[in-house]
């Protein structure tokens, strides 16, 4: 049996017409109303704190911190989090530890307001170690309880849309906005910390760098439009021919680059046959028409090839593409006197 509770559809409210401040704090119909998790074991101080809330929330309960533990992992949705502290199995002290202390910062920084009695010092100095926001005092005031509810979800919401503009600001900084792949900024950013490391480790870091063969000749032909899609459909072509911890980017233009980590020079040959065999392969149309394109692909490897930095390591890469080009394109060279 399921030890869960919505009480927004429990109960019925009639309520007065509210107060200017109340609707404006009401969610639009169209809008989810908040979530908000009640961890108490009392069925009657559960209906005392379902009751107010339900109007502009959507209250869940638990009956003990376990049954908390589990609906905070399974509903992301949760908002915020009233709790007592005397409760069987586990604790409302023990929830906000673990909440506090959990990885994952949609739960660890979630607002938490715990019930306490009037004289429970000991308890709320506990509470206030273990990162409680803010306290409701039995017997609990529903005025009390919506006004600090209204107060630390505002707060909390306003939190988390300033850390998801941060987020979409880091992101942009780092993002070609065409391909989504890393960019020439970032691709630096990562290559430095791996060559960093390769370097602390002794293991070998490969750089591939491609360029697209005659591409100018597809914006010119067949427009932008199908130049766009070109890149974007090599970008993709990139990302899933390569693992999880190599770092693909677009430097600019027609040309991509690929950081390998842990890679030596006839690891990176082979991948980068593979993947230049994959871009000849490639279906591309514009205007009805089937476009054929190549790729050529330079590599440079630390150990085998005098470098100090990934700055040094991609223009290696960097020039024996020129010399893959040079030699008739649609081609690998991952030495300065051979192709491979």
């Amino acid at each position: 049996m399921s030890t869960s509770t919505d009480f927004s559809r429990a109960y019925s409210i009639t309520v007065d017409a509210p107060t200017a401040l109340e609707a404006e704090d009401r969610p639009p119909e169209t809008e989810p109303r908040p979530c908000i998790l009640l961890v108490e074991d009392s069925p009657t101080t559960l209906s005392l704190l379902s009751k107010p809330l339900s109007e502009n929330y959507s209250p869940l309960a638990a009956h003990d911190g376990v049954d908390a533990w589990k609906l905070l992992q399974a509903h992301p949705e949760i908002e915020l989090v009233i709790t007592d502290l005397e409760m069987p199995h586990m604790s409302g002290q023990e929830l906000l530890v673990k909440i506090r202390q959990n990885d994952n910062p949609q739960i660890s920084n979630l607002p938490v307001i715990v019930i306490a009695g009037a004289a429970e010092k000991d308890d709320r100095d506990l509470a206030f170690k273990n990162g409680v926001n803010d306290f409701v005092t039995k017997p609990i005031d529903s005025s009390e309880l919506q006004a600090r509810v209204r107060v630390h979800h505002k707060l909390a919401r306003t939190i988390r849309e300033l850390e998801m503009s941060r987020r979409a600001l880091a992101d942009q900084a780092t993002t070609d906005p065409l391909t989504r792949l890393k960019n020439r900024r970032a691709f630096f950013q990562e290559g430095r910390q791996g060559f960093s490391l390769s370097e602390r480790s002794h293991s070998s870091l490969s750089i591939m760098e491609l360029d697209i063969d005659h591409f100018k000749r597809v914006n010119d032909t067949y427009g932008h439009q199908a130049g766009d899609k070109v890149l974007i459909g090599i970008a993709r072509l990139l990302t899933r021919m390569s693992r999880s911890v190599d770092t693909v980017a677009r430097l600019g233009g027609e040309e991509f680059a690929i950081i390998l980590p842990d890679t030596k020079r006839g690891g990176a040959a082979v991948l980068a046959e593979r993947i230049r065999a994959a871009a000849a392969d490639m279906p591309f149309h514009a205007s009805g028409r089937p476009i054929s394109l190549t790729i050529s692909i330079g590599v440079a490897t630390s150990g085998n090839d005098e470098a100090d930095s990934v700055a040094a390591l991609l223009r290696i890469a960097d020039r024996r593409l020129y010399v893959a080009k040079k030699r008739g394109r649609n081609r690998v060279c991952v030495t300065d006197d051979a192709d491979a």
